[in-house]
């Protein structure tokens, strides 16, 4: 590319790389791989509010292994369901690590909704246990990428239920994803989650009540993908391991707004992916993946070399 062309990249052109999941979690480990080492700058997200129920982050980091570095810029607004738009909107800007310049614009909404069960796939991998039973409460986009990534790191999962306030989205996603799989329409959030050996959560608005998932497999692993806003206090409280994706992330949000009740975490997934934290095979393991910018520049530098290879996008004149 011309030393003054930014390459763009929407979300068709993303879609028509046609990356598997393998490659996407494979990036990924190896992310938290370089941050093991100290080999990555990712600091704790600054966040804005413009409207109730809403954020705008700002995430920037240096991958310092593969030397990839950038930022995404990226909104979450509540109310944008009522007005038909998608709940997240935001780009991802990568960096030329000599000299600064801008190289890629990509759709930060596609690399978010990739690299969030991608993260959860890494986690799947190194957590002991092979799981049979997968409760998922909340069916939207993530809710269905997290189904996806569950049955391709365990085809072994027999039986999936699921709870959403709109139960046809819950059949759709069946329909669509869990192939001959025994699965049900569950009543309420605890009716998903009980006997489950596999939980994930990825609600978008804070839900009343929370559950405790006192009826999961007590052997469970418990997947909140959406911080506190469905799993109560005691799910983290009662949990034999707890492990948050980056502790700095963590610490600068405990204090202000989540996790008002909760245990310090046992570890970071860095530790656990790099052998260094074993994850204990009995008791339920809580994972708190709360979405780190690391996570976004790996996986931007994955669909830059791609669409460069393969010429996909619309390089423009910049600056």
């Amino acid at each position: 590319m011309s030393e003054n062309h930014l390459l763009v990249l929407n979300r068709a052109d993303l879609d028509s790389l046609g990356l598997t999941w393998s490659e996407i979690i494979d990036v990924l480990d190896d992310a938290f791989r370089q941050k093991a080492q100290g080999l990555v700058q990712n600091p704790p997200k600054p966040k804005v509010s413009p409207r109730e129920g809403s954020f705008v982050h700002a995430m920037p980091a240096y991958l310092g292994g593969s030397d990839r570095v950038g930022l995404k810029w990226v909104a979450g607004f509540e109310g944008n369901s009522a007005k038909g738009l998608p709940y997240i909107h935001g780009v991802v800007i990568m960096n030329d690590p000599d000299t600064g310049r801008p190289i890629a614009l990509i759709d930060g909404s596609w690399i978010t909704e990739m690299r969030t069960p991608g993260v959860s796939g890494v986690t799947l991998r190194h957590v002991p246990g092979d799981p049979r039973h997968l409760a998922i409460v909340g069916c939207g986009v993530q809710g269905r990428r997290h189904l996806e990534v569950a049955l391709h790191v365990h085809p072994g999962i027999t039986h999936v239920s699921a709870y959403d306030p709109d139960a046809d989205t819950v059949l759709r996603m069946f329909a669509d994803l869990a192939d001959d799989r025994s699965t049900r329409v569950a009543a309420s959030a605890e009716d998903a989650v009980a006997g489950a050996d596999l939980v994930v959560t990825t609600v978008n608005r804070p839900m009343h009540p929370t559950i405790d998932c006192a009826a999961a497999d007590p052997d469970a692993l418990l997947l909140p993908v959406d911080y506190d806003d469905a799993m109560a206090p005691a799910a983290f409280r009662d949990a034999a391991f707890y492990c948050v994706d980056d502790i700095g992330q963590y610490d600068s949000v405990a204090d202000r707004i989540h996790f008002f009740d909760v245990p310090r975490p046992d570890a970071q997934l860095a530790d656990v992916v790099a052998g260094e934290v074993t994850v204990p095979d009995r008791g339920r393991r809580m994972f708190l993946n709360m979405g780190i910018a690391m996570d976004d520049v790996a996986l931007g530098a994955l669909v830059l070399d791609r669409a460069s290879a393969a010429g996909v996008g619309r390089s423009i004149q910049f600056p």
